[in-house]
């Protein structure tokens, strides 16, 4: 009885495997061209730079002014565009071209050390102001001079050819006391790096001419 159950069970396994390649070998690929087609169809724009800390101011601030609740501190970066081995995707230049700045707005820490954020800034010409958060992330780096966060910002205040966007960081931010705004840990990326996603409203599929 058992050798019958086995029996059976195995088959049922064989015939699971073979269908489940039959059905991956049947699923329709897609062609390069169509994920081609998903940037030029240029219904959104994607754009992915990294951000260098320019400098640093305490307190309240006149660029904070308009900043949602109450300012611990201002910081201001300069955007680059970076490059990826298209071979692995693996990020092998941070530093290429500047395409961009922003103000960013920060206050006090919260008891679980997040912090809300507003900014303000141009990316590839492109204005726009930025307000959320940035939360400790739970995975951190093996060094104690760096702390990592992910930044969330919903966008407005941007060109009337678009219909809104948002922009999500991963961030490594210094800890390093005493040091002008500028000083970074060797072997690290800081402060951070970007995307941003911004969408077209009907008919402005050519908001941008760079």
């Amino acid at each position: 009885m058992k050798t019958l159950e086995l029996s059976v069970a195995r088959k049922v396994a064989v015939v699971a495997l073979v269908f489940g390649a039959w059905a991956a070998y049947s699923r329709p690929i897609r062609a390069q061209s169509d994920y081609k087609n998903e940037v030029r169809a240029d219904q959104e724009e994607i754009y992915v730079f990294r951000t260098t800390r320019t400098d640093r101011k305490t307190g309240a601030t006149p660029a904070c002014s308009a900043a949602p609740f109450a300012t611990g501190d201002e910081q201001d970066f300069d955007l680059w565009s970076i490059e990826v081995r298209g071979a692995d995707s693996r990020v092998v230049n941070t530093h290429r071209s500047g395409v961009g700045e922003f103000i960013g707005c920060f206050s006090r820490p919260a008891a679980d050390y997040s912090v809300q954020m507003y900014a303000a800034g141009k990316v590839a010409g492109v204005p726009w102001t930025g307000v959320g958060e940035c939360i400790v992330a739970k995975a951190q780096p093996p060094v104690h001079t760096v702390v990592t966060y992910t930044c969330k910002l919903d966008l407005s205040e941007l060109p009337a050819a678009y219909s809104g966007g948002f922009i999500v960081s991963s961030t490594l931010a210094t800890l390093l006391r005493g040091q002008p705004p500028t000083a970074h840990v060797p072997g690290y990326v800081s402060t951070s790096i970007v995307t941003m996603r911004l969408w077209k409203k009907p008919g402005n599929t050519a908001a941008k001419t760079e």
